[in-house]
């Protein structure tokens, strides 16, 4: 069968996009996992929220992976610019 690869592996750019997306995706299921389970390990009831790192650029771009880094309970950086960011770091 075919098998998708990042372009650095020889694959298509449309293969890569898709690898790329799927990395963005399984990183927030990966952070919402450790907010339901995080509370459950340490013995207290309850969950946690989930931040975001998808700041203004990004969305006035449509550079975002749906169901990625913008789809946190509370993102703190998601009205400021990255020039802005920058300059505060």
């Amino acid at each position: 069968g075919r098998v998708p690869k990042f372009s650095s592996r020889g694959g298509t750019t449309a293969e890569d996009l898709a690898l790329q997306n799927i990395q963005a995706r399984i990183r927030m299921v990966m952070a919402y996992l450790f907010a339901q389970l995080l509370p459950w390990v340490r013995g207290r009831s309850g969950f946690l929220l989930v931040l975001g790192s998808a700041n203004v650029d990004e969305g006035l771009r449509g550079y975002m992976t749906k169901y990625d880094c913008s789809s946190a309970d509370i993102n703190p950086i998601g009205g400021i610019s990255k020039q802005d960011l920058k300059r505060m770091l």
